[in-house]
């Protein structure tokens, strides 16, 4: 039982790493308020590889981590200011991203199709709880909050999302083969 808690203390902490590692990765677009970067494929994995409690909390360190000011956040910045602004809520919205996609799983089982559908659905999460946030602090439209925090992102966050369906069908393969999964799903 220790075993188990400890490789799930593991992998929560190294899947918060890959989040603060990807979030680094960013296209400047200038015309949008909300970075593009390629940490939405840190998520997806997280959601798609782990028990659906530790995703939550891999997730959730990541944004304890960046709110005590560490520069794990987009262009190397951090502090509780970023997950309060305008843009927080795409942040906030990680550990539940990652909830949704391993409960999806969880529930309907594995394959590519399944993990393109959970992971979609963890980006609706996504852009639900960015958007919302966007429209209150921003004092933009709904229209616009829309045009500013999805629009410019859909599509690729959709390729995000194929792209990591394919990786974590590699993944969970070759992880469970070495048994780096067993104990957690």
């Amino acid at each position: 039982m220790q075993h188990e808690k400890m490789r799930r203390l593991v992998l929560a902490a190294m899947f918060a790493a890959i989040t603060a590692v990807t979030a680094q990765l960013v296209i400047p677009l200038g015309f949008t308020p909300v970075p593009f970067t390629l940490a939405l494929i840190a998520i997806f994995l997280t959601g798609a590889l782990l028990d659906p409690k530790t995703a939550f909390l891999a997730q959730l360190a990541y944004l304890l981590i960046g709110a005590a000011g560490a520069p794990v956040f987009s262009y190397f910045s951090g502090g509780l200011q970023k997950l309060a602004g305008p843009t927080g809520g795409y942040l906030l919205a990680y550990p539940f991203m990652a909830l949704t996609a391993a409960l999806f799983l969880k529930r309907f089982g594995r394959g590519f199709l399944r993990y393109c559908a959970a992971m979609l659905l963890s980006l609706f999460v996504c852009y639900t709880l960015g958007t919302l946030q966007l429209i209150v602090l921003s004092g933009m439209s709904p229209m616009e909050a829309l045009a500013a925090g999805v629009l410019p992102f859909a599509v690729f966050d959709i390729v995000k999302a194929a792209i990591s369906a394919v990786l974590a069908s590699a993944l969970y393969r070759a992880l469970g083969r070495a048994r780096l999964l067993a104990a957690v799903i």
